[in-house]
């Protein structure tokens, strides 16, 4: 059995299918639609990797050549749109030969592409998720945002190094009516693999700061250029964002689907900048004009009310003399009626006065008499036993002060025994730097003794 089965070489086997490849498909050529998914170039080649999902679902997959010859007349004919469309991500109408190697296997050798095909699948996703967006209730959230009539602190999303940025800069700061914004620049790329992911995270940062408006701007551009602002999940950023957005991408004829979803679409990035200090300076000349009428209103309340004021002033001053006549009768009345109160109270008050005076003198005389006759004795006979106390204590006191004084004599020290000496006629006890040689004197009770120091020696207790 073994012995009948036929056996071929690996290479055999990939030559034979070179051959039937060329023979089949060299010659021909095939439109074929399918979305880039992943593309590198060197050398000036582009190597592609092309896919077709359904559902989220692989139905195929395949490497893709683009060679540089090839490139070139495509690009000639299509201009710089051909570098837009091959964009990982991007679905395109391909051109291509199938070819098969032996060593590198199945590949499509693409000889053109269709740009029309590309912007009308952008066109159609765009469409997609628009219908998605109002399918899911956000298309409309930011229409419901409340966007200030000044918005003086601003957020910008945006790339600094393009002319729309710089144009938008310019014209927010740099114009002639309003100037003082508070701007906040959050740097993004806005085209490029890296740009849904810089504008996703600015968007949720922008979100973080005190502004009044998010401004979201893109200058001019091709359609595949602009095609990142058709994205699906940039616009529902947009969308849930409590903070109102406005846009301006693009120019006049431009048309995206974050400005759709925006709260305020400009045309360019320069009528944005114009918008917010046009409604500034439209706000404060409605201010000055509403000034001015309440001005105007008020000189003619104040005109009407003087009139009023005017004849008020004089039934004022006609009314006040009737009233001051009338209350000055009545004011004369009271006074005399008072005059009259107060003198007889007066007389009253005096009489009994003079009855208190002598009845306080009769007192006094009365207090004084006791006061001499019995308080002046008990004090008089407290100031001697006061005074007997104070002599014998004072007595007491000297003679204690006698005895001290006895006692402390030097002549009974004498008396007892001891001696003073000194010696240079100082006292003894009171230096220490004396001498042999020096004078010795000693008094004593009945000799003064002068002798000379021979020997000293010390004494230690």
């Amino acid at each position: 059995m073994s012995q009948d089965r036929k056996i071929f070489s690996l290479s055999q086997l990939t030559t034979s299918l070179e051959k039937f490849m060329m023979k089949h498909f060299a010659n021909s050529s095939y439109w074929v639609t399918a979305e880039i998914t992943k593309l590198s170039s060197k050398g000036g080649h582009y190597y592609l990797e092309l896919a077709e999902t359904e559902n989220w679902q692989l139905l195929a997959q395949i490497q893709g050549n683009f060679w540089y010859s090839n490139y070139r007349k495509a690009r000639d004919t299509h201009g710089p749109s051909l570098d837009e469309i091959l964009q990982a991500g991007n679905k395109g109408l391909f051109l291509v030969r199938i070819e098969f190697h032996k060593i590198f296997g199945l590949k499509l050798n693409i000889l053109d592409i269709d740009p029309a095909y590309s912007y009308g699948e952008m066109e159609r996703q765009k469409q997609l998720n628009i219908a998605r967006l109002k399918e899911e209730d956000l298309y409309f959230k930011q229409k419901a945002l409340y966007l200030p009539r000044v918005c003086r602190k601003i957020a910008v999303i945006g790339s600094p190094d393009t002319s729309g940025f710089r144009d938008f800069m310019k014209t927010l700061l740099e114009n002639d009516f309003y100037t003082k914004f508070q701007v906040k620049v959050l740097a993004s790329s806005v085209q490029g693999n890296e740009a849904k992911m810089d504008l996703l995270q600015q968007i949720a940062k922008a979100q973080h700061y005190d502004v009044d408006a998010i401004v979201l701007i893109r200058g001019g551009g091709s359609k595949t250029d602009l095609n990142i602002f058709n994205d699906y999940d940039i616009a529902k950023a947009i969308c849930l964002c409590p903070i109102p957005f406005v846009t301006g991408i693009g120019h006049e004829t431009d048309d995206v689907v974050c400005a759709h979803v925006s709260r305020l679409d400009c045309i360019t990035p320069t009528a944005a900048a114009k918008h917010f200090y046009i409604q500034v300076s439209s706000f404060l000349s409605d201010l000055r004009s509403s000034f001015d009428a309440i001005i105007q209103k008020a000189l003619v309340l104040l005109q009407a009310h003087q009139i009023e004021f005017n004849e008020a002033q004089k039934r004022l001053g006609y009314f006040s003399q009737e009233l001051f006549k009338k209350q000055k009768t009545g004011l004369e009345q009271i006074s005399q009626h008072l005059f009259r109160v107060v003198n007889y109270n007066l007389v009253n008050k005096y009489q009994d006065l003079e009855i208190i005076l002598l009845h306080i003198e009769a007192n006094a005389q009365k207090k004084i008499t006791v006061s001499r006759d019995i308080e002046l004795a008990g004090q008089l006979e407290r100031v001697q036993i006061a005074t007997r106390f104070s002599v014998d204590q004072e007595r007491h006191r000297i003679k204690q002060l006698d005895d001290l004084l006895t006692f402390l004599n030097p002549l009974k020290l004498l008396e007892k025994g001891y001696t003073i000496s000194t010696v240079n006629d100082q006292d003894l006890n009171k230096i220490d730097d004396f001498k042999s040689g020096d004078v010795l004197k000693t008094l004593s009770n009945k000799h003064l003794i002068t002798s000379t120091i021979n020997h000293i020696e010390k004494h230690h207790e």
